[in-house]
């Protein structure tokens, strides 16, 4: 018989320290099925996502990968622990393990993966096999976007296959805000896959049952060239998509009107937010509130409803910043906020600086998870940050509120996809009141 591989995507935690749980993964990622699509098959690979699937603990596994952000490592720490006792041997890699202190994860697993694991893996499973598996790999050498395989969706989970498909056109970030553990990992890299590879992988997707693409792209606008090529190869594809974008892209009318025409449907903004001391602090300084309003408004005219991701706690922020930002999501009409408390997330420039400022008093990983505060902010003291957090949260997320915020969905958007942002507030609104913080999971 083969050897069983078990890889797992754990949950992140609730307050309580529970595994969060649900009906399905509304957009699900991609990490499970790009290391599928490198296990060598030589051993027998089953694929669980902690979210909506029980985690098989008592099955005879040989080797178990664990993986997660935030609150999700730290639950791969505690499934790590519970397979070893059982006699199974562990890996855990992903950003969080990676950008973390090694030691801290060590303890928990025979193996530690640290940076993109598709040269790694199929290496690591051989040593494995071999019985010579070292106790760290680090990423010797970055995979070639242009050689990565076509993900296998047909191991996707029932509960995976919902409206949504992954799939990948860029890797990395550019820009240098430091906050951010995307920018840290992928050290202001952006690599950009071949045009008619990022298509075969569309053409999969949609083969699988659905023609609704979710780019998983840290910011797929960011080479305006690549960008236009890649809109005019989707528009004979006839799909829909939604993705993550800086706003730069409302500077360019021509650029929202071809990927509109490509399908566009949804693109999220990082805009952080409203007050423009914070957007300085954290070096995100191509951002200009002033603008906000004029440029979300160009991408609603062009068809592509805005989905904003906006952060409180930092540096410019006071409790007035939290009816500031209600009122702005309100009048803009934003169909799909999401707010984070300011996290500093081990590896990043701003934990580094918290750090050496004696301001973060948390350290227990269960709470990095956007919605407790872990250090301590200058405008407010933490408990006002994490209250008023919650706070302008029920508000936004009233049922008055979710009706207003709709009409911000342009005019031209398909039922299936307004059908989609209403139900996503629905599910946004059952996190808000559980204190879950809405799209960790």
């Amino acid at each position: 018989m083969k050897p069983r591989v078990l890889l797992v995507a754990p949950s992140a935690l609730d307050y309580e320290g529970r595994p969060i749980r649900k009906d399905k993964l509304y957009l699900p990622g991609l990490t499970m099925l790009s290391l599928a699509a490198v296990t060598p098959d030589s051993v027998d690979l089953t694929i669980v996502q902690e979210p909506i699937e029980d985690v098989p603990l008592d099955g005879q596994w040989d080797l178990v990968g664990l993986t997660g952000m935030g609150s999700g490592l730290k639950r791969a720490w505690q499934l790590g622990d519970q397979f070893r006792a059982r006699g199974s041997k562990v890996v855990i890699g992903g950003i969080a393990a990676s950008l973390a202190p090694a030691e801290w994860t060590l303890p928990h697993t025979d193996a530690l993966v640290t940076g993109e694991a598709e040269l790694t893996w199929p290496r690591l499973i051989d040593d494995f096999l071999a019985g010579r598996m070292q106790q760290v790999y680090p990423m010797t050498e970055r995979p070639d976007v242009a050689q990565l395989r076509v993900p296998p969706y047909h191991l996707m989970s029932p509960g995976e296959r919902g409206l949504w498909r992954p799939v990948q056109a860029t890797r990395g970030c550019p820009f240098p805000c430091d906050f951010c553990s995307i920018q840290a990992y992928f050290q202001r890299s952006y690599r950009k896959r071949p045009i008619e590879h990022i298509v075969r992988d569309v053409r999969a997707a949609k083969a699988s049952g659905s023609r609704y693409i979710s780019f998983i792209d840290d910011n797929i606008g960011v080479d305006w060239k690549f960008f236009a090529a890649l809109m005019e190869a989707l528009i004979p594809e006839n799909i829909f998509w939604a993705s993550q974008c800086s706003l730069h892209i409302a500077d360019k009318p021509d650029m929202l009107a071809l990927a509109f025409r490509s399908g566009c449907r949804v693109l999220s903004f990082g805009i952080e937010s409203v007050n423009p001391q914070s957007v300085q602090s954290v070096g995100k300084t191509f951002n200009h509130p002033s603008r906000y309003a004029g440029l979300l408004r160009c991408v609603r005219e062009h068809g592509i409803a805005v989905s904003s991701e906006m952060i409180v706690g930092m540096e410019g922020d006071t409790e007035a910043t939290f009816e500031l930002t209600y009122r702005f999501l309100m009048d803009n009409r934003i169909p799909l906020p999401r707010i984070y408390i300011l996290t500093p997330v081990p590896g990043t420039g701003m934990y580094r600086k918290f750090a050496s400022e004696n301001r973060i008093f948390n350290h227990d990983l269960a709470d990095y998870n956007g919605g407790k505060a872990v250090y301590h902010p200058v405008g407010m003291d933490a408990r006002t940050l994490q209250h008023q957090y919650w706070k302008l949260y029920d508000m936004l997320y009233s049922r008055a509120a979710i009706a207003r915020r709709m009409w911000g969905v342009p005019r031209q958007t398909e039922l299936p996809m307004r059908t989609f942002i209403l139900g996503t507030n629905l599910h946004y609104r059952r996190h808000v009141h559980a204190r879950i913080t809405p799209g960790i999971v």
